[in-house]
């Protein structure tokens, strides 16, 4: 840790005279100092690969985030029914007890996002986070956090963090604390996982949530049909062309829209549809009654509007789908197994940092294949053959049976060439859709006006 780092307390009181002044000049002097003591991993960051590349909902956002490694989603849903996390690391560090810690506090933060992470000298199990610092804010009538990401996916990505180690929670005080967020900060987003397994793509054992200064793909995408939200007639109401399903709120009275936002939760925790796959509950191996309908709420500010992006999602499993019904399919794996988290169903892909090397490969692949005139099916063997390349064997042929020609005047080169961005691009559209609990068609379009006559009986 630096020396010159401002201790913890004296970070607190000079964020909040700053921010009592000018909520742009707080936020700029917590990052400068993430950016300073090293904790902002700039030149990590800057190493991702990152593109966009058009879909039919529009232009969306790919980065090969080389930071972080892949998450089995079956990981992220253990952490979250057990304490693993932290009493792992208490236990490591009871076992050092006779070393008192080089600084900072002796409590053992319970899990990565815990203010215990401040100053922690480290344990087995549990790593320091040198140069952290964490700026209090009133949301809800609560304290919380602010920090800024290590490694950031996006301009001044920064986390909203409980003070309290408690799971995420989905409800009405959410939607108060997202609202209380963006007046505090009206040039960023906020939002937040889902607070269920599979579709909760982040820590779920500590209430937090995600914001920064970008514009997703989502915000941009346009309502393609009105709803009118019952007992709101403040609030303008309507359904998102975009691939998962997505119902946004739009108000200049920020209570109704929180009492509108409260109305859709409730009317869908509760929601069934057979045609559609979507069950609210079913009975788990002991009998309990088991939820599986949420959704991740998104707020942003447009002057004096206040918008929040509802995404639906359900996280039942079933034999022909154990990573989820509503979950990327096994044949977009090879791309992107992970939960698809807050930040990607907003349209920002984070893929995982094997692709810096396996996609260059196929790529070469391609090329050498064109210019010899290969048919898809020997490239498919040949791929096969190759640890770096089979996993995307069937694809890469797939891809190489439409666009042979174009591959012909491809070189050899580590950098990835405008088509295998695109067709990326594409099957993260796909992996889009397939969260989706309202499928773009005739069935899916049935299924929202079921649950629209839902909305209006709650």
């Amino acid at each position: 840790m630096s020396a010159t780092l401002p201790p913890p307390d004296e970070v607190r009181g000079t964020f909040d005279r700053l921010l009592s002044r000018d909520a742009e000049t707080a936020v700029a002097y917590l990052h400068d100092l993430g950016t300073a003591s090293g904790y902002l991993k700039t030149e990590a960051v800057a190493r991702n690969i990152c593109w966009t590349g058009e879909s039919a909902y529009g232009e969306l956002e790919c980065t090969v985030n080389l930071s972080k490694p892949e998450k089995d989603p079956r990981a992220i849903a253990a952490a979250a029914s057990s304490p693993a996390a932290g009493a792992k690391a208490r236990a490591n560090a009871d076992a050092h007890a006779g070393q008192p810690p080089a600084c900072g506090p002796s409590r053992v933060p319970q899990c990565d996002l815990c203010w215990e992470n401040e100053e922690f000298p480290g344990a087995p199990g549990h790593p320091a986070k040198p140069g952290l610092r964490i700026a209090a804010v009133e949301l809800g009538g609560e304290r919380w956090g602010l920090q800024f990401s290590p490694y950031a996916y996006f301009p001044e990505h920064c986390i909203a963090l409980s003070e309290e180690h408690r799971p995420m929670k989905i409800d009405s005080s959410c939607f108060e604390r997202l609202l209380d967020f963006v007046d505090l900060f009206p040039f960023y987003f906020v939002g937040s996982n889902a607070d269920l397994p599979i579709v909760g793509g982040s820590i779920l054992s500590h209430d937090h949530f995600q914001g920064g200064r970008h514009t997703f793909p989502l915000m941009r995408a346009p309502v393609e049909r009105t709803v009118a939200i019952p007992g709101c007639p403040e609030v303008r109401g309507g359904v998102v062309r975009w691939p998962a399903s997505v119902l946004r709120l739009a108000s200049r009275d920020r209570a109704a829209l929180a009492r509108g936002a409260a109305r859709v939760l409730d009317a869908w925790r509760d929601f069934s549809n057979e045609a559609c796959g979507v069950r609210a509950f079913s009975r788990g191996a002991d009998g309990a009654l088991v939820r599986h309908n949420t959704l991740n709420p998104i707020v942003h500010r447009e002057g004096g509007c206040y918008v929040m992006d509802l995404v639906l999602r359900n996280n039942r499993t079933d034999a022909a789908h154990p990573w989820g019904i509503f979950h990327p399919g096994e044949e977009l794996h090879h791309i992107k197994k992970e939960n698809i988290g807050l930040i990607e169903i907003m349209g920002l892909a984070i893929l995982p940092p094997r692709l810096a090397r396996e996609l260059p490969a196929v790529q070469q692949e391609l090329a050498r294949a064109a210019r010899e005139g290969r048919t898809p099916q020997k490239v498919e063997t040949r791929l096969t053959a190759c640890e770096a390349t089979a996993p995307h064997a069937l694809w890469a042929a797939d891809v190489y049976a439409r666009r042979a020609a174009e591959f012909a005047d491809e070189t050899a080169t580590p950098s990835l060439c405008p088509i295998v961005k695109q067709e990326v691009a594409e099957v993260f559209a796909a992996v889009l859709e397939s969260t989706g609990v309202f499928k773009r068609d005739a069935t899916g379009a049935a299924g929202w006006s079921a649950f629209i006559d839902e909305l209006g009986t709650t």
